[in-house]
């Protein structure tokens, strides 16, 4: 073959390229819809519960990302019991079918947000209200106690989502590469998520219930949570619980969480680390320990 002829070849090669990407894309955005459809593909639980609700002071639970309120299943119990009034909230775009995901953005979480704690202010509006977030719900009860409207308490923050633990992303790191396909990808809008739930209980992460199929909108409006709070630590001033997991392989706990919290003016300020558990620390072994440690600090300082 002469060189020219090899040239062209080369070229041509190079030109279908594309195609291929695209066609190989759409093939693939097929197939995750088609298994996405499955009747027994697991959901997120998406049902809200209240325990003791005239209880105080009000604690409102705020889930994480591709989760739902069953995440305090075995945390709100024990809160309740403890004289608090309970309510395990439930965010848009999470426990549905992907489709109905699309266009969830972090102006809707805020406003699942904001209109939790007004509801718990209609009947008794001078009795304090503490959040209490989980993960992604962690980061999203910190941007909401910033906005001085809703008279946030107290803040406890578990397993905080500053920043994504890149542990299990190959070669570059999970926001590079949401970023690289989102920007590559045209057909492919639904996202499986492969990774297993990160708990150290086995009969906790049997029954673990999480979103496995998940629309990009809400990984675009996690990304979104985090760049909205990241670089306005200090601008909280009110007492702040944060217990992290140093095994955690969701959330980098061990420096950019450890830097959050150090940049924050809290006061009364306390991390913790919690040893038992994994990521998912409301349903995890030594749940019981972490709300012992709500319970007294949440009583102390309200």
């Amino acid at each position: 073959m002469s060189p020219s002829s090899r040239r062209k070849w080369i070229w041509a090669g190079l030109l279908l390229l594309p195609a291929i990407w695209l066609i190989g894309d759409a093939i693939y955005a097929l197939n995750i819809r088609m298994r996405a459809d499955d009747p027994d593909v697991p959901h997120a639980s998406t049902e809200p519960f209240t325990l003791n609700p005239d209880g105080s002071p009000a604690v409102l639970l705020i889930h994480g990302f591709a989760d739902g309120p069953s995440v305090f299943a075995k945390l709100a119990p024990p809160l309740a019991k403890a004289g608090f009034a309970v309510r395990a909230m439930h965010l848009d775009g999470s426990g549905v079918e992907p489709e109905k995901m699309e266009g969830t953005s972090l102006t809707r979480w805020r406003k699942n947000v904001d209109s939790e704690i007004a509801a718990l202010r209609i009947t008794t509006p001078d009795r304090p209200l503490w959040l209490v977030g989980h993960s992604m719900g962690a980061t999203l009860a910190f941007d909401a106690a910033l906005r001085s409207e809703n008279q946030i308490a107290g803040l406890a923050l578990l397993a905080p989502l500053i920043r994504p633990s890149d542990e299990r992303s190959p070669l570059l790191s999970s926001r590079q590469w949401f970023e690289l396909l989102g920007d590559s990808l045209l057909f492919t809008e639904i996202v499986e998520s492969r990774l297993p739930p990160d708990l150290h209980d086995p009969e906790a992460r049997a029954t673990y219930q999480t979103d496995k199929f998940i629309h990009r909108d809400v990984y675009t409006a996690l990304f979104d949570t985090i760049d909205a709070v990241q670089p306005r630590a200090a601008e909280w001033h009110g007492p702040l619980m944060m217990i992290v997991s140093p095994s955690d392989q969701v959330v980098d706990s061990t420096a950019s969480t450890a830097f959050f919290f150090e940049a924050t003016n809290a006061s009364p300020a306390r991390l913790s680390e919690h040893h038992a558990g994994g990521h998912v620390l409301p349903l995890d072994k030594g749940h019981e320990s972490i709300a012992r440690q709500l319970i007294r600090f949440i009583r102390k300082n309200t």
